[in-house]
């Protein structure tokens, strides 16, 4: 009872990596497009999409996960997007365009309290900008592509 808020918060973060093979790859990560699917793997990115700041300075990353290349490409999945912003201010994030007919939908969201912090798996909530995010101080986003 004391911390219902946190339990409910990885009840539903427990289930999101159920739910999603990408996350539970047995190999690693290679950054190539192996299923022809026109995305790598795992891509990197910063708040402009497709350019990741790897500078010392930077405070802000993400990565996008293809869910075609789930389990070697056994198993489709969404897209998977992961925002880190470690920066005191909020920050927008242009996210990567998705093939035609998907979608962002928000799955976590650090910045908010519960329940919105966490979306129930099948229950994420559309995007309605579907170019750029605002991720706020000290958060993480996490979006699926469906």
């Amino acid at each position: 009872k004391t911390n219902n808020e946190l339990y409910h918060f990885f009840r539903k973060m427990v289930a999101f990596r159920k739910a999603h093979a990408a996350l539970r790859n047995r190999y690693h990560f290679q950054n190539k497009d192996y299923m022809g699917s026109g995305y790598p793997d795992i891509s990197w990115h910063g708040q402009q999409a497709w350019n990741a700041d790897f500078s010392e300075n930077s405070r802000c990353i993400a990565f996008m996960l293809d869910g075609k290349h789930a389990k070697t490409g056994l198993i489709k999945d969404d897209f998977i997007y992961v925002a880190f912003n470690m920066h005191w201010e909020m920050h927008g994030f242009a996210l990567p365009g998705l093939p035609a007919g998907k979608s962002w939908h928000i799955a976590v969201n650090t910045d908010k309290g519960g329940p919105e912090d966490a979306w129930e798996v099948g229950q994420e909530p559309r995007l309605e900008n579907q170019r750029e995010f605002l991720v706020g101080p000290r958060s993480v986003i996490i979006l699926v592509g469906k």
